[in-house]
């Protein structure tokens, strides 16, 4: 298996990269891997104190679980890997508070945390408006969880595609530019009298084979690279691609040791 990074926006949260030398079954094992098992925090339980807005606590609540949260995998733990065993520290929870009093407008950045390193994603993001003399008051507990268990824990959005192989044979192709014409893309040209594609931007086809499907003579050819595929990792903020796709290997090795210990304690080989 190789990897070769194509892209990478720190800013927008996004990373391209080809995988090589790779069958669908891991393409795919990598994809739920970082989707599933790729622990984040989120809020998860909350005591409202005073809530005198216009919506109830439980709308309240399902906004506040969907912020986005800041996380520092190495200072904490899921609940159920914890030393404490899920009952509850400072290694697997993280107290949020909030206390204010309209008229306003209440904003994710109004979460007050006690780890300076763990604060909403995007501060801007609405939560409630406060006319006057209406109140919102609340201690929030954060804890790590996985894409499996809800959506809140995903850490971002994960898919593939298969890298486009074209081939154009130079003794059958006339550069009559029919493929040309019919790419959705503009991917195509014509030099000389063979048609070319522009391999910089190879990434953007979408194998809809109108190309093919224009040539006549048949000289055309463009399929899927089995053993090669185009991954995009968007994040939504709580982890950085880079360690969204990291964690996601370790924790395939982690669940592949697991399953190697259980089956030899079956009696496997």
């Amino acid at each position: 298996m190789d990897v070769e990074v194509i892209s990478e926006d720190k800013k927008s949260g996004r990373l391209v990269f080809y995988l090589s030398n790779a069958n669908p079954a891991l393409a795919n094992t990598i994809r739920r891997s970082i989707v599933e098992e790729v622990p984040v925090l989120a809020i998860e339980d909350i005591e409202f104190r005073n809530n005198s807005s216009v919506l109830y606590d439980e709308i309240i609540a399902h906004r506040l679980g969907l912020i986005p949260l800041t996380t520092d995998l190495g200072s904490y733990e899921l609940p159920s890997e914890c030393k404490c065993n899920g009952a509850g520290c400072a290694q697997c929870q993280l107290k949020l508070t909030l206390k204010e009093k309209g008229p306003c407008l209440v904003l994710a950045s109004d979460i007050k945390s006690k780890d300076p390193k763990v604060k909403p994603v995007y501060p801007d993001m609405p939560i409630v408006k406060l006319l006057k003399g209406q109140k919102l008051e609340f201690e929030a507990t954060a804890v790590l969880g996985q894409g499996k268990d809800h959506a809140k824990w995903s850490p971002g959005h994960v898919y593939y595609k298969h890298k486009p192989k074209v081939v154009v044979s130079s003794k059958d192709c006339e550069g009559c530019g029919s493929c040309v014409k019919s790419c959705p893309k503009n991917l195509l040209s014509v030099e000389g009298s063979t048609a070319r594609i522009d391999k910089e931007r190879l990434m953007e086809c979408t194998l809809c084979e109108a190309c093919t499907a224009a040539c006549k003579k048949n000289a055309l050819k463009i399929e899927p690279d089995e053993g090669c595929f185009i991954f995009y990792i968007e994040s939504w903020g709580q982890l950085s691609c880079r360690e969204m796709a990291s964690t996601s290997c370790d924790r395939i090795i982690k669940l592949l040791s697991e399953f190697d210990s259980q089956l030899k304690k079956s009696g496997g080989v």
